[in-house]
């Protein structure tokens, strides 16, 4: 209980800081990629950090296995270059009580991440798929600039001689309303503000010292002039508001195992066969919430042993190896994956075929390891 306890303080600080820097590396890279998307949408701080908060979810779902192992390997590997490990072994210390606390660390980190896939995971693609799909449908945030004719919103031109984004104030403003299609007007003022109201889905304009001219197209040459002191002027632009909508439909990963089984039973009753492809795609989906925690356990076997027979430590060197065989493993997944929706490979094949394969080189290292007195790799 002391050697776990030990161990499992030494497990912490590298799980954690290598997840979080895994984690960073996927916003990272979804900055790059969605970033000009959204930019320009007059979208607000918060709508933005939803959105990369509710992908958050599937980076730490695949995050985590690594970042086990990273804090696994760099925990032993700190023990064995400290000559700790011989230390435990000269004390009596076997090969099994060595890796149990790795493994019950990797069954912890399963278990919680097969919890996570099957309950959070799938609502939150839900609610990330949907506002990423909201947010597509919505215009670009209208920028006014001085001196320049903006038609962006249809049915209206707007101009301002002088424009104060900071303060909104605009002078010399001209708005033409050309919608309807009997009556046209112009308003004309000397200043005004412009701002955006949500709950109006749409611009309101503050104008001061102007007036409105009218005209009726039925009636050539007849016009209508209003002078006022102060005004207030809304145009109704709903596109330009994010609308945030519901639907019924949920994709593969956006359900979970008893939605899953589900829409399964529904392909069999209508044609079994026929829906073979369907049918398969969403038994790896089901397959794919528990192979991939169950990967946690199996890094952390690996790690547990490499870093008993690597004499370095350090975050640097870890990773190293993690990174290596995490995407010789992610290979291996993807292939699996593609293999099973084409119909080439069963679907729990597919998805536990690099497990298998990890667990056979667990195996391997493990009577190694035994044979050789523990030192496989010297310093």
């Amino acid at each position: 209980m002391t050697l776990f306890r030990y161990l499992t303080r030494e497990f912490i600080p590298p799980f954690v800081f290598s997840l979080s820097l895994i984690v960073f590396l996927f916003v990272l890279n979804l900055v790059f990629t969605m970033l000009g998307r959204i930019v320009g949408k007059g979208l607000s701080w918060w709508t933005v950090l939803e959105f990369f908060g509710l992908n958050l979810a599937w980076m730490i779902a695949l995050a985590v296995p690594m970042a086990v192992m990273v804090a696994v390997l760099s925990a032993y590997g700190r023990l064995s270059a400290d000559n700790e490990v011989t230390a435990l072994r000269s004390s009596g210390v076997g090969p099994m009580q060595m890796i149990t606390p790795a493994l019950l660390f990797g069954l912890l980190m399963a278990t919680g991440l097969m919890y996570f896939n099957n309950y959070l995971l799938p609502d939150l693609n839900y609610r990330s798929r949907q506002l990423q799909t909201d947010i597509k449908r919505l215009k670009p945030a209208m920028v006014m600039e001085p001196g320049v004719f903006l038609s962006d919103i249809p049915g209206h031109v707007l101009y301002a001689r002088s424009v104060d984004n900071e303060t909104s104030e605009i002078g010399d403003v001209l708005v033409y309303q050309d919608g309807d299609p009997r009556f046209g007007s112009t308003v004309i003022a000397t200043r005004g503000k412009l701002k955006y109201e949500e709950w109006f889905e749409g611009f309101e304009f503050l104008l001061k010292d102007g007036e409105i001219l009218r005209s009726d197209r039925s009636r050539p040459g007849e016009h209508h002039r209003i002078e006022f002191k102060d005004a207030v002027f809304r145009i109704h632009a709903p596109d330009m508001s994010l609308r945030r909508t519901t639907s019924e439909w949920r994709g593969d990963r956006e359900m979970n195992v008893a939605q899953l089984l589900q829409k399964i039973d529904g392909y069999k009753k209508i044609d079994g066969d026929k829906n073979a492809k369907n049918i398969s795609r969403l038994m790896v989906e089901i397959h794919k919430k528990f192979s991939i925690p169950a990967a946690c356990l199996i890094f952390a076997a690996l790690g547990g042993l490499l870093g008993q027979m690597v004499r370095r430590s350090g975050i640097g060197v870890s990773a190293g190896y993690s990174m290596a065989f995490f995407l010789i493993y992610w290979v291996f997944l993807i292939a699996g994956e593609d293999l099973a929706d084409r119909g080439s490979l069963g679907p729990g094949t597919a998805m536990w075929s690099p497990n298998v394969l990890f667990a056979l080189v667990v195996v391997y290292l493990w009577i190694s390891q035994r044979r050789s007195g523990w030192r496989l790799f010297s310093k």
